[in-house]
């Protein structure tokens, strides 16, 4: 059982697949998790698209329980088609921040505020990060780090500052510390599979 609705309004019950053919289609997601109950049915799906309005190879879906989102996690690594479906723990704020964005064009994208980064340091926290951005104005509960199924950082996190020209200005924090790394700011290709919010910031801490 929940501890809560208030635990579950904030975390939900949500897993993000990763991988997916560009072709899949809502219906093929939902015979992939078989038994298991996905909320609202067809509407408990969300899959991102990328600023181009491609399909980025991700999704979101919403389950009914935590026993479902357990059953869901299990489906891991299966196949859909020739490809390995990723499948992990998402919270639902996470999600919802992405589906916003998902498909955003690349004017909107400038304007939206929205950085990315990858490559975080193992344990790196929202306090870290925004330490990282000092001087540079951050919405409130404007930092996501997303999880595994483990519950450990993916080694990714989203930025939204107050607006384009912050976040123009975060990039000049490229090759700086953070922990013991530093980071350089750089465009991800279109194509990867990798892009799920279409930003144009990306921050890579290597």
């Amino acid at each position: 059982m929940s501890s809560g609705s208030g635990d579950h309004d904030e975390e939900g019950y949500v897993v993000k697949m990763r991988g997916l053919p560009w072709s899949t289609t809502v219906d093929e997601i939902m015979k992939f998790f078989g038994d298991c109950a996905i909320s609202n049915g067809k509407n408990g799906v969300h899959m991102t698209m990328s600023r181009e309005g491609r399909p980025s190879g991700e999704a979101y879906v919403e389950m009914d329980t935590p026993e479902d989102i357990e059953k869901a996690c299990k489906r891991d690594r299966d196949h859909m088609g020739h490809r390995y479906i990723e499948v992990f723990k998402a919270k639902r704020g996470e999600m919802e921040w992405v589906v916003k964005r998902s498909g955003l064009n690349l004017e909107n994208a400038m304007d939206d505020g929205c950085v990315r980064l990858r490559g975080l340091p193992f344990g790196c926290s929202k306090e870290e990060i925004a330490q990282f951005f000092s001087g540079l104005e951050i919405l409130p509960n404007g930092i996501s780090l997303p999880t595994d199924y483990t519950g450990r950082s993916t080694g990714e996190a989203y930025v939204q500052f107050v607006n384009k020209d912050v976040a123009e200005r975060a990039l000049q924090k490229h090759k700086e510390k953070i922990g013991h790394r530093w980071g350089s700011e750089t465009q991800i290709a279109l194509g990867l599979g990798i892009l799920t919010i279409p930003t144009i910031y990306h921050f890579y801490i290597i």
